[in-house]
């Protein structure tokens, strides 16, 4: 009976642990979402490039310690969804849950944290 117990214990934290690592691998990789839709215009660290800023004055750089500051998770959601300005939306080319990893993702630049 101990011994069906233990191999029964056993069982479920194996499951456990493999279903963790499972979420974890199918969790949206919010960097390299970055990386591919973000990049090119608001730069590797948030701060866009001359040439960018160039082309588009109004360019917001994500390593404003205030701007950022003001954006809650929702809020950058918000704009990868629906765009602003000269910035396109990115509904019809990331989930819901993709554009929440970029979100996270974007808190973390340099400019997410206040000096």
């Amino acid at each position: 009976m101990k011994r069906v117990a233990a191999v029964l214990a056993v069982g479920i934290a194996l499951s456990l642990t493999i279903g963790t690592r499972v979420a974890a691998a199918q969790a949206p990789d919010g960097q390299a979402l970055y990386r591919q839709h973000c990049k090119t215009c608001h730069g590797g660290t948030g701060t866009p490039t001359a040439r960018m800023v160039g082309l588009y004055p109004k360019l917001k750089t994500l390593s404003d310690s205030a701007f950022m500051a003001s954006l809650s998770i929702d809020s950058i959601v918000n704009l990868v969804r629906k765009g602003r300005g000269d910035m396109k939306p990115l509904a019809d080319k990331l989930t819901a849950d993709q554009m929440t990893a970029v979100a996270h993702y974007v808190k973390t630049l340099p400019g997410a944290h206040t000096p």
